[in-house]
């Protein structure tokens, strides 16, 4: 396997275990639990991030149809965290498998991106590393969420 998907699958992986060790001992209250002035919850994200790598790792990156329909991820329904581990550990499955199935040539190949409200030319390394610092950020409010709704 190419040194650079190696990498990347790598980073995946990490992003994936922090964000499972963080929910792990969190329960449905605390996964919809929301900061007053704030309106997304721990399962809002978890959600989201879910939605947006498949989005720009299987569908973008990788050439699958994904169908997101972006404005269903923020829904204010009670969630249930059961569902939600196991829908972000199959993303996680299947943007891995996207990700190693690339060559390094893939990587470099440039393809056309809509980002923002404008289309603009990106490797789909680029692509890819995108996602990832976006499941990063996210990764970093789970954090800060749990920390916030576990010491009330």
């Amino acid at each position: 396997m190419d040194a650079l998907v190696t990498s990347l699958t790598q980073v995946l992986d990490l992003l994936h275990d922090d964000i499972l060790a963080a929910v792990d001992p969190l329960k449905d209250e605390e996964v919809n639990w929301v900061h007053p002035p704030l309106s997304n919850t721990i399962g809002i994200l978890l959600r989201h991030i879910a939605a947006s790598e498949r989005y720009w790792i299987g569908e973008v990156a990788g050439g699958r149809v994904m169908h997101r329909v972006r404005s269903t991820e923020f829904g204010r329904e009670r969630l249930s965290k059961a569902p939600l581990v196991d829908d972000l550990r199959h993303a996680h499955t299947e943007v891995r498998e996207v990700v190693q199935k690339l060559t390094g040539a893939d990587l470099m190949a440039e393809i056309e991106v809509d980002l923002r409200g404008s289309r603009r030319r990106a490797t789909r390394a680029w692509v890819v590393m995108y996602s990832m610092q976006h499941t990063g950020y996210h990764l970093g409010q789970i954090q800060l969420f749990k920390k916030m709704a576990t010491s009330r």
